[in-house]
Protein backbone atom coordinates (compact mmCIF):
# COMPACT_ATOMS: atom_id res chain seq x y z
CA UNK A 1 0.00 0.00 0.00
CA UNK A 2 1.49 3.78 -1.00
CA UNK A 3 2.18 5.71 1.95
CA UNK A 4 0.96 9.14 1.64
CA UNK A 5 3.73 11.82 2.27
CA UNK A 6 2.53 15.05 0.97
CA UNK A 7 0.83 17.38 -1.40
CA UNK A 8 1.74 17.92 -4.93
CA UNK A 9 0.88 21.15 -6.87
CA UNK A 10 0.25 19.93 -10.53
CA UNK A 11 -0.51 19.64 -13.98
CA UNK A 12 -0.01 16.01 -14.83
CA UNK A 13 0.49 17.40 -19.03
CA UNK A 14 3.76 18.98 -17.43
CA UNK A 15 7.15 17.15 -17.93
CA UNK A 16 8.67 18.34 -14.36
CA UNK A 17 5.18 17.16 -12.65
CA UNK A 18 5.50 13.62 -14.80
CA UNK A 19 9.08 13.03 -13.26
CA UNK A 20 7.96 13.44 -9.87
CA UNK A 21 5.28 11.31 -10.02
CA UNK A 22 6.89 8.59 -11.72
CA UNK A 23 9.68 8.39 -9.29
CA UNK A 24 6.96 8.48 -6.12
CA UNK A 25 5.28 5.49 -7.79
CA UNK A 26 8.80 3.90 -7.76
CA UNK A 27 9.35 4.25 -4.33
CA UNK A 28 5.96 3.38 -3.49
CA UNK A 29 4.83 6.88 -2.31
CA UNK A 30 0.94 8.48 -2.78
CA UNK A 31 0.87 12.48 -3.55
CA UNK A 32 -2.35 14.33 -2.55
CA UNK A 33 -2.38 16.14 -6.08
CA UNK A 34 -3.45 19.91 -5.93
CA UNK A 35 -4.21 21.09 -9.76
CA UNK A 36 -2.65 24.08 -10.83
CA UNK A 37 -3.34 25.49 -14.46
CA UNK A 38 0.24 27.02 -15.78
CA UNK A 39 -1.19 28.52 -18.99
CA UNK A 40 -3.96 30.48 -16.26
CA UNK A 41 -1.36 31.25 -14.18
CA UNK A 42 -2.97 30.24 -11.47
CA UNK A 43 0.76 29.18 -9.42
CA UNK A 44 1.07 33.25 -9.60
CA UNK A 45 -1.51 33.01 -6.64
CA UNK A 46 -0.18 34.95 -3.94
CA UNK A 47 -0.68 31.72 -1.24
CA UNK A 48 1.67 30.07 -3.68
CA UNK A 49 3.94 32.45 -4.46
CA UNK A 50 4.99 32.54 -0.86
CA UNK A 51 5.87 29.07 -1.21
CA UNK A 52 7.70 29.22 -4.60
CA UNK A 53 8.70 32.23 -5.75
CA UNK A 54 9.71 30.55 -9.04
CA UNK A 55 6.14 30.27 -9.56
CA UNK A 56 6.71 27.02 -11.15
CA UNK A 57 5.35 23.75 -11.15
CA UNK A 58 5.58 20.97 -9.54
CA UNK A 59 5.75 22.07 -5.99
CA UNK A 60 5.60 19.98 -3.67
CA UNK A 61 4.53 20.22 -0.03
CA UNK A 62 4.81 18.07 3.35
CA UNK A 63 3.24 19.35 6.25
CA UNK A 64 5.33 23.18 6.77
CA UNK A 65 8.30 22.23 4.37
CA UNK A 66 7.93 23.06 0.83
CA UNK A 67 10.30 22.29 -2.34
CA UNK A 68 10.04 23.60 -6.11
CA UNK A 69 11.92 21.99 -9.36
CA UNK A 70 11.07 18.52 -10.20
CA UNK A 71 14.86 17.73 -9.60
CA UNK A 72 15.44 19.04 -6.09
CA UNK A 73 11.78 16.99 -5.61
CA UNK A 74 12.88 13.56 -6.77
CA UNK A 75 16.47 13.99 -5.29
CA UNK A 76 14.54 14.43 -2.00
CA UNK A 77 12.00 12.06 -2.20
CA UNK A 78 14.68 9.24 -2.84
CA UNK A 79 17.03 10.29 0.14
CA UNK A 80 14.59 10.41 2.69
CA UNK A 81 12.03 7.50 1.20
CA UNK A 82 14.08 5.69 -0.39
CA UNK A 83 14.75 1.91 0.78
CA UNK A 84 17.58 -0.42 -0.20
CA UNK A 85 15.59 -1.86 -3.32
CA UNK A 86 15.53 1.75 -4.98
CA UNK A 87 19.17 2.06 -4.73
CA UNK A 88 19.66 1.75 -8.76
CA UNK A 89 17.68 4.95 -9.16
CA UNK A 90 20.43 7.02 -7.41
CA UNK A 91 23.25 4.80 -6.19
CA UNK A 92 25.85 5.38 -3.44
CA UNK A 93 29.12 5.13 -6.05
CA UNK A 94 30.23 8.87 -5.86
CA UNK A 95 31.01 8.66 -9.98
CA UNK A 96 28.02 7.07 -11.07
CA UNK A 97 26.07 9.39 -8.71
CA UNK A 98 28.12 12.55 -10.42
CA UNK A 99 27.29 11.29 -13.85
CA UNK A 100 23.44 10.99 -12.70
CA UNK A 101 23.84 14.41 -11.37
CA UNK A 102 25.30 15.97 -14.43
CA UNK A 103 22.46 14.40 -15.84
CA UNK A 104 19.65 16.10 -14.31
CA UNK A 105 21.61 19.36 -14.79
CA UNK A 106 21.82 18.78 -18.20
CA UNK A 107 17.92 18.38 -18.03
CA UNK A 108 17.26 21.53 -16.32
CA UNK A 109 20.20 23.22 -17.76
CA UNK A 110 20.21 22.73 -21.33
CA UNK A 111 17.39 20.33 -22.48
CA UNK A 112 13.96 21.45 -20.34
CA UNK A 113 14.97 25.10 -21.34
CA UNK A 114 14.49 24.39 -25.38
CA UNK A 115 11.36 22.92 -24.54
CA UNK A 116 10.19 26.40 -22.30
CA UNK A 117 11.30 28.42 -25.01
CA UNK A 118 8.58 26.81 -27.25
CA UNK A 119 5.72 26.94 -24.57
CA UNK A 120 6.63 30.36 -23.66
CA UNK A 121 6.36 31.46 -27.38
CA UNK A 122 3.27 29.14 -27.95
CA UNK A 123 1.37 30.20 -25.13
CA UNK A 124 1.61 34.01 -25.97
CA UNK A 125 0.22 33.43 -29.59
CA UNK A 126 3.29 34.13 -31.26
CA UNK A 127 3.97 30.71 -32.00
CA UNK A 128 2.27 28.47 -35.19
CA UNK A 129 5.33 26.08 -35.74
CA UNK A 130 8.83 25.14 -34.45
CA UNK A 131 11.13 28.10 -35.96
CA UNK A 132 14.84 26.88 -37.58
CA UNK A 133 16.64 27.71 -34.31
CA UNK A 134 14.37 25.77 -32.41
CA UNK A 135 14.83 22.71 -34.43
CA UNK A 136 18.59 23.06 -34.66
CA UNK A 137 18.42 23.46 -30.83
CA UNK A 138 16.35 20.19 -30.45
CA UNK A 139 18.80 18.53 -32.90
CA UNK A 140 21.42 19.25 -31.19
CA UNK A 141 19.82 18.45 -27.39
CA UNK A 142 19.14 15.35 -29.11
CA UNK A 143 22.79 15.17 -30.79
CA UNK A 144 24.06 15.10 -27.16
CA UNK A 145 22.29 12.72 -25.59
CA UNK A 146 23.01 10.18 -28.44
CA UNK A 147 26.64 10.38 -27.11
CA UNK A 148 25.83 10.42 -23.70
CA UNK A 149 24.37 6.73 -24.34
CA UNK A 150 27.66 5.33 -26.33
CA UNK A 151 28.62 3.47 -22.90
CA UNK A 152 25.42 2.72 -21.19
CA UNK A 153 22.52 1.07 -22.06
CA UNK A 154 20.58 4.08 -20.42
CA UNK A 155 21.88 7.74 -19.57
CA UNK A 156 24.10 6.96 -16.85
CA UNK A 157 24.26 3.49 -16.03
CA UNK A 158 23.17 0.10 -17.51
CA UNK A 159 20.22 0.25 -15.60
CA UNK A 160 17.41 3.12 -15.32
CA UNK A 161 17.92 6.01 -12.78
CA UNK A 162 16.83 9.01 -11.82
CA UNK A 163 18.37 10.26 -14.68
CA UNK A 164 16.57 8.44 -17.30
CA UNK A 165 13.32 9.37 -15.77
CA UNK A 166 13.95 13.29 -15.71
CA UNK A 167 15.16 13.14 -19.52
CA UNK A 168 12.81 11.42 -20.32
CA UNK A 169 9.57 13.27 -19.88
CA UNK A 170 10.89 16.30 -21.47
CA UNK A 171 12.08 14.09 -24.41
CA UNK A 172 8.39 12.83 -24.51
CA UNK A 173 7.29 15.95 -25.07
CA UNK A 174 10.01 17.42 -27.83
CA UNK A 175 9.47 13.56 -29.57
CA UNK A 176 6.05 14.36 -30.15
CA UNK A 177 6.93 18.08 -31.87
CA UNK A 178 10.46 17.19 -33.37
CA UNK A 179 10.19 13.38 -33.84
CA UNK A 180 13.53 12.10 -33.10
CA UNK A 181 15.59 10.65 -36.48
CA UNK A 182 16.48 7.26 -36.05
CA UNK A 183 18.89 7.24 -38.99
CA UNK A 184 20.84 9.81 -37.41
CA UNK A 185 20.40 9.06 -33.18
CA UNK A 186 20.10 5.01 -33.34
CA UNK A 187 20.76 4.68 -29.96
CA UNK A 188 18.90 7.44 -28.21
CA UNK A 189 15.66 6.19 -30.47
CA UNK A 190 16.07 2.75 -29.17
CA UNK A 191 16.61 4.63 -25.24
CA UNK A 192 13.35 6.03 -25.96
CA UNK A 193 11.09 3.16 -27.44
CA UNK A 194 12.40 1.17 -24.39
CA UNK A 195 11.27 3.80 -21.92
CA UNK A 196 8.39 4.14 -23.61
CA UNK A 197 7.37 0.35 -23.10
CA UNK A 198 8.08 0.36 -19.51
CA UNK A 199 5.34 -0.35 -17.47
CA UNK A 200 5.09 2.81 -14.78
CA UNK A 201 6.37 4.77 -17.81
CA UNK A 202 3.15 4.10 -19.89
CA UNK A 203 0.62 3.80 -17.00
CA UNK A 204 1.81 7.24 -15.77
CA UNK A 205 3.74 9.32 -18.70
CA UNK A 206 2.02 8.55 -21.76
CA UNK A 207 -1.15 10.58 -21.26
CA UNK A 208 0.23 13.70 -20.06
CA UNK A 209 2.89 13.30 -22.61
CA UNK A 210 -0.16 13.47 -25.64
CA UNK A 211 -2.07 16.05 -23.45
CA UNK A 212 1.11 18.17 -23.49
CA UNK A 213 1.75 17.49 -27.40
CA UNK A 214 -1.80 18.08 -28.54
CA UNK A 215 -1.78 21.01 -26.20
CA UNK A 216 0.91 22.56 -27.54
CA UNK A 217 -0.14 22.12 -31.11
CA UNK A 218 -3.74 23.37 -31.18
CA UNK A 219 -2.25 26.44 -29.65
CA UNK A 220 -0.04 27.06 -32.83
CA UNK A 221 -2.80 26.12 -34.91
CA UNK A 222 -4.93 28.88 -33.33
CA UNK A 223 -2.04 31.35 -33.11
CA UNK A 224 -1.78 30.86 -37.03
CA UNK A 225 -5.10 31.36 -37.75
CA UNK A 226 -5.05 34.41 -35.72
CA UNK A 227 -2.20 35.51 -37.62
CA UNK A 228 -3.89 35.09 -40.89
CA UNK A 229 -7.96 36.74 -39.46
CA UNK A 230 -5.15 39.71 -39.28
CA UNK A 231 -3.17 39.97 -42.65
Amino acid sequence: MSKLIGTLYKKDASPPVRTVLLVADLLGLKLRGQELNPIAREQDAPEIVKKNPMRTIPLYEEEDFCLADSHAIVLYLIDKYGKPEHAYLYPSDKRKRATINQRLFFDCGILFPRLRTIMAHTYTGRLTELSKSMIRNIDDAYGMLEMYLEATKYLADDVITLADISVFTTISTLNGLRPIDEKRYPKLKKWFLNMSEQEFCKRINQSGAEDHVAGLKAFMNANYENQQSKL
